[in-house]
């Protein structure tokens, strides 16, 4: 395969997989809504960072050591999972709460964006099954090293756009009105997909 065609395979896999609705554009959305530009800008850099890690890990083919340790992919998953409910939980407790953002947040910010992708079921399924599909083994070093850069790339795009979107002024008012009760369906989808990623076998 040409690599070209290779990168465009990739691309065109990766697109829509990045632009649907998941546990990263929830968090991303939700913290761009109600707090500020930076800190929706550090979860989604967060995002991204993760992103690149699992696709270079699914490339190179590190990823056979979950397959080959499935314990250690089952306590993964359940960590994960719980991790995803306690963020449901958090957010239904402080429903009504004001928002406050240490100035410390955005260090946290990102690393609550890297959690959050390198848990999201939905990312692993990608990278785990689909990426390796659309490029093979076989291909050449240079275009892995390319594929993870236009993931990279095209996740970058996605994602700090949603963090822009979501924190525009309009949109902020929005949500201060609609807060307790999207906090609260942000918040059940959070608790159900953590509590399903725990229990997939």
């Amino acid at each position: 395969m040409s690599a070209g065609a290779a990168l465009g395979t990739v691309l065109l896999a990766y697109l829509p997989a990045a632009v649907s609705p998941g546990p990263n554009f929830v968090l991303i959305a939700h913290t761009a809504a109600a707090g500020t530009r930076r800190t929706a800008l550090a979860v989604a850099l967060g995002v991204v960072a993760a992103g690149g890690l699992l696709a270079a890990v699914a490339v190179f083919g590190l990823g056979t050591l979950l397959a080959h340790t499935p314990w250690l992919a089952t306590a993964l998953r359940v960590v994960c999972g719980a991790y995803l409910a306690w963020l449901g939980i958090r957010l239904w407790l402080r429903a009504r709460a004001p928002e406050s953002a240490p100035p410390e947040a955005h260090g946290s910010a990102f690393r609550q964006g890297v959690v959050s992708n390198l848990t999201n079921p939905k990312a692993a399924a990608f990278f785990g099954s689909v990426l390796t599909a659309a490029l093979p083994p076989g291909e050449p070093v240079e275009i892995k090293v390319a594929a993870v850069a236009l993931i990279v790339v095209v996740s970058t795009a996605w994602h700090l756009s949603v963090a822009l979107l979501f924190s525009a002024p309009a949109t902020q008012r929005w949500y201060e009105h609609a807060k307790p009760a999207l906090n609260r369906v942000v918040g059940t989808i959070l608790v159900a997909l953590g509590l399903a990623l725990a229990a997939t076998p």
